[in-house]
């Protein structure tokens, strides 16, 4: 049995279901399954360079532009001197070097020709535009050799050539408006984007037993569920609300977009999984069908923390860096509830789209010396440091940093939101749950509920509650449910 997740992409900022994948990894491992992780977009840079980032073994990794021209995930060795060599063989192209910084280096060849080597942290080249009279006209991608090259025209996409590892092409892509038009390969004419993922499914010679979990399906499962169904064991993960509240009504469910047509089509699944027991319940309610809906954590704990000290008034939260995440208001009730707690600090951790106007907002409010943006960093022994894990996200499907933070005896504020601050805050013991109200407004409720917090010592009474909880999200557990529904069904 094999098992491959499937998603769309990756990047510096990872989201919560790239580190679901991991906490699945690292519980397959412990299982002794073959798993493999498949990523289906387009990436212009090497993946390894964001799989490394979360720990991802590269043999693990499928992605389908390298996997089709028979490319494995490797280092990126292509240098600057390799390519200036590959000038140097070429009559009639003396260059010039300028603008030299550590991202990039132009290269003038006459006064229309030019390129620009755009490099990764390590110098190594990452892709190399060649420019003429200032117009893009093809932008070459390495990783140990030239992986592919696309071709513009009046400055859009119109073509994509992908290279074997020893320079040979393998296969062409023609696009319209940055979609995928034609692919050419291995003698067959494919039209669109869903022709290509089929025919890469295809490839995979996957087996009666073989396991596939759709972990994104917006935009893929349509087209990838016809070489699918009833060929392989398949499932799907719900990793966020999966249907609008406030537009249901009765039996009228408007459904989040990126799972309904699993749930048109959901008796093709075996089972879909969800993270918490309340959204099985409400779930089940609602799509009223034969498939089995599962209850799985999304994430695990290794162990609970028996640390017992930390700093007073300190507070911790993880996130991406992104605008639904609300850190800016998170940050501007601090600024009030430090009037009433003068010892009170936030640290925000993690990256991504908003960090300039958080940055920006820290210290339009003079707050630079209490409230600080620490980055992406390994969190496992620095949560049971803090006294206070807070969110002001209002809608989290299952929330990992939550019960990562909950595993090390953190007591949290939140919204009272489905689902993962229903799941892992027990109002007024391990912490506090506050009305979702505007934003404008909560950002008053929230320092009100950071006050409150404190002058009750939830810090202190709630840590213990918060360790007790946290015991169902050991690993063993977690991964019993896993081992239950997937070696239960490879029996059958």
């Amino acid at each position: 049995m094999n098992i491959y997740s499937v998603n769309k992409g990756i990047g510096y900022a990872s989201s919560g279901v790239e580190y679901a994948q991991m906490y699945r990894k690292e519980i397959f491992d412990s299982l002794h399954f073959k798993d493999y992780y498949i990523f289906l977009n387009y990436l212009s840079r090497n993946i390894a360079v964001y799989t490394d980032l979360m720990g991802y073994p590269r043999n693990k990794i499928i992605g389908i532009y390298n996997f089709l021209s028979h490319r494995t995930t490797e280092n990126s060795t292509f240098t600057i001197e390799n390519f200036l060599e590959c000038l140097d063989n070429q009559s009639n192209r003396n260059y010039e070097l300028l603008n030299q910084t550590d991202q990039s280096i132009e290269v003038k060849i006459n006064q229309m020709d030019r390129y620009k080597i755009w490099l990764l942290k390590s110098g190594v080249v990452d892709r190399i535009d060649y420019i003429v009279n200032n117009s893009l006209v093809s932008v070459s991608h390495y990783d140990k050799t030239l992986n592919n090259v696309e071709e513009y025209h009046n400055g859009k996409l119109i073509k994509r050539t992908f290279y074997e590892i020893n320079g040979n092409p393998c296969y062409e892509q023609f696009y319209v408006n940055n979609e995928i038009s034609v692919t050419f390969i291995d003698g067959q004419i494919l039209y669109g984007k869903m022709a290509f993922y089929q025919y890469f499914f295809q490839q995979l010679n996957l087996q009666q037993n073989d396991v596939v979990i759709i972990d994104r399906p917006l935009d893929v499962i349509e087209g990838i569920l016809p070489v699918l169904a009833n060929k392989v064991r398949l499932f799907s993960v719900v990793h966020a609300e999966h249907y609008n509240e406030n537009l249901s009504k009765g039996r009228h469910i408007l459904w989040n977009n990126n799972y309904e047509y699993i749930f048109d089509y959901a008796d093709y699944f075996e089972a879909i999984i969800v993270a918490t027991d309340r959204q099985n319940r409400i779930l089940t309610q609602q799509l009223n069908k034969n498939t089995e809906i599962k209850t799985i954590p999304v994430g695990y704990i290794n162990k609970i923390s028996q640390n017992h000290t930390y700093k007073p008034f300190s507070m911790i939260t993880a996130s991406r860096l992104a605008i639904e995440k609300h850190i800016d208001v998170l940050i501007k009730a601090t600024v009030i509830a430090k009037t009433k707690l003068p010892s009170l600090t936030l640290d925000i951790y993690g990256e991504g789209g908003e960090r300039s106007k958080l940055e920006a907002l820290i210290k339009k409010y003079d707050a630079g010396n209490f409230i600080k943006l620490c980055g992406h960093q390994d969190l496992s022994k620095i949560y049971e440091h803090y006294s206070l894990y807070i969110s002001a996200s209002t809608s989290e499907g299952f929330g990992l940093s939550l019960l990562e933070a909950m595993g090390a005896g953190l007591p949290q504020i939140g919204v009272d939101v489905d689902y993962g601050n229903r799941e892992f805050i027990q109002n007024g013991h391990n912490g506090l749950l506050f009305e979702k109200v505007d934003l404008q407004t909560m950002l008053y409720v929230m320092s009100e509920s950071i006050v409150s917090f404190y002058d009750q010592h939830l810090d202190e009474t709630g840590r213990k509650v918060a360790k007790l909880k946290a015991k169902a999200y050991l690993k063993q557990n977690v991964a019993s449910m896993w081992s239950d529904l997937l070696e239960k069904g490879s029996e059958a």
